[in-house]
């Protein structure tokens, strides 16, 4: 499959933006194909459902309701956002694409649905690799050939595990704990299969209540309804907030702007 370049889906525009995202004066100062230092600050990102829902209740139908890169971008400078798989996927091989480095979406099934996950596939020295900010594998990480392969995230183990022809597992482990969350198609696919698989996600349940995720040097911050847990070295704890303080609270431990948190809290129809 060729690269996208003309795909609004995958295509960044603002230079300027794109620069200070990745915290350099100009973009032509870079060396080709900066692949660390754009995973490095797509890191930066927390995988949140805030600016999905907002954008969606603003729109008439799912295919406007798309953020695409140049806004991921702009918003995560403004507001501290980042956003869910396909609008963090699409923009990560934007950015990739801008720099030569090709790369495509791939979809992943969970066990209540197909294609309702997704990630980016690249190659590097010939060798096909896998990064999914929205699961948090920040880092390239090649594909398992024969054995499973695992990688250390932070705050879990990663096991990569061959599961059929085209497709692999996806494990966390935690201690004894090793759990499947999902399978990717190794197959890229193209704009049109993304965007569709994009679309139907504004239906999922997910959609009515707050999902973020986010992973730091010092902490894991996972948030679901109204319990945060917040992994620190071994030990999880487990907070459940006040929606009065919400806006406050996921500020000071996921980032965001406390009125983009308002403002989502106000289309699920409670307080923040």
């Amino acid at each position: 499959m060729r690269p996208f370049h003309d795909d609004p889906l995958f295509t960044v525009r603002d230079d300027r933006e794109l620069a200070s995202f990745l915290g350099v004066p100009d973009i032509s100062t870079l060396v080709s194909s900066p692949v660390d230092l754009i995973c490095e600050a797509f890191s930066r990102l927390p995988y949140e459902n805030l600016t999905k829902v907002i954008k969606r209740s603003d729109v008439i139908a799912p295919s406007s309701a798309q953020r695409l890169p140049d806004e991921v971008i702009a918003d995560h400078l403004r507001y501290g956002t980042g956003g869910t798989c396909f609008s963090l996927t699409a923009a990560l091989i934007a950015v990739l694409s801008r720099f030569g480095v090709a790369a495509w979406p791939v979809l992943a099934d969970r066990r209540y649905g197909t294609d309702t996950h997704c990630a980016v596939l690249l190659t590097l020295n010939g060798t096909p690799h896998l990064v999914d900010p929205g699961y948090l594998i920040h880092r390239p990480v090649a594909l398992p050939d024969d054995a499973a392969r695992r990688y250390e995230n932070r705050f879990n183990t990663v096991e990569l595990a061959p599961a059929g022809p085209q497709r692999v597992d996806l494990f966390t482990l935690s201690g004894a704990d090793r759990r499947y969350r999902l399978t990717y198609k190794t197959v890229a696919v193209d704009g049109a299969a993304f965007a569709a698989a994009w679309q139907r996600s504004f239906a999922w349940e997910m959609m009515t209540y707050p999902v973020l995720t986010r992973v730091t040097a010092a902490a894991h911050c996972y948030l679901q309804g109204t319990e945060l847990r917040v992994r620190e070295n071994d030990r999880t704890s487990r907070v459940r907030f006040d929606e009065e303080l919400s806006g406050e609270f996921i500020a000071r431990h996921i980032g965001i702007d406390p009125a983009i948190v308002k403002r989502a809290f106000g289309v699920w129809g409670h307080g923040a």
